[in-house]
């Protein structure tokens, strides 16, 4: 039996599970990096975030377009672009880690990219102090934030049999002990 979630809105359940991965994890992080990684998760429910209309079929956005855009804009456009290549590539490398390996550009190349582009971030918005520590952050600890996006993807109630087998297919290949930890919690000894 599945357990219904009763929050009183979708900001709050997030921000309870990414403190309870990063704790789970031991990593930490500041407030401003909990309070993003909740508005990413938010964002990206919405399917315009993550994919683009490419005459009747949608495609999963392209980061290189982002990084071309942001390469050839004004600041205002490389802010944009590279926010969103950022975003993106965290997202995709935490939730999609399984289909982005079977790509021919595989997971470093969403991690390098992603945490490349905070950094820039970080370094465009030197003056704004805030943003460019959270921007340092983002990029300094991109590897680790994707673990924590992917335990929260895999951890979910609604996970199936395949999502399970996927999982345990992971964790032969990486021995990963977080993986290891989620198969235990959903009934698989190992």
């Amino acid at each position: 039996m599945s357990k219904i979630v009763q929050k009183t809105n979708l900001a709050e359940f997030f921000r309870e599970r990414v403190q309870e991965v990063l704790g789970h994890q031991g990593i930490q992080a500041s407030e401003l990096v909990e309070f993003y990684l909740v508005n990413l998760l938010q964002e990206f429910r919405k399917t315009e975030k993550l994919f683009e209309q490419t005459g009747d079929k949608k495609n999963v956005k392209a980061l290189a377009p982002l990084f071309v855009r942001a390469l050839d804009g004004d600041v205002n456009t490389q802010i944009r672009c590279l926010k969103e290549l950022g975003d993106t590539a965290l997202y995709i490398s935490g939730f999609f880690a399984e289909s982005v390996k079977r790509k021919p550009v595989g997971i470093d190349y969403y991690i390098g990219m992603g945490g490349s582009a905070y950094q820039s971030l970080a370094q465009l918005l030197i003056r704004q102090k805030t943003f460019a520590e959270l921007y340092t952050e983002l990029a300094s600890k991109f590897r680790a934030l994707v673990d924590v996006l992917g335990e929260i993807a895999v951890a979910q109630d609604w996970m199936n049999n395949q999502d399970l087998v996927r999982l345990y297919e992971r964790w032969l290949t990486t021995k990963d002990e977080q993986i290891r930890d989620l198969l235990t919690k959903a009934g698989i000894k190992n």
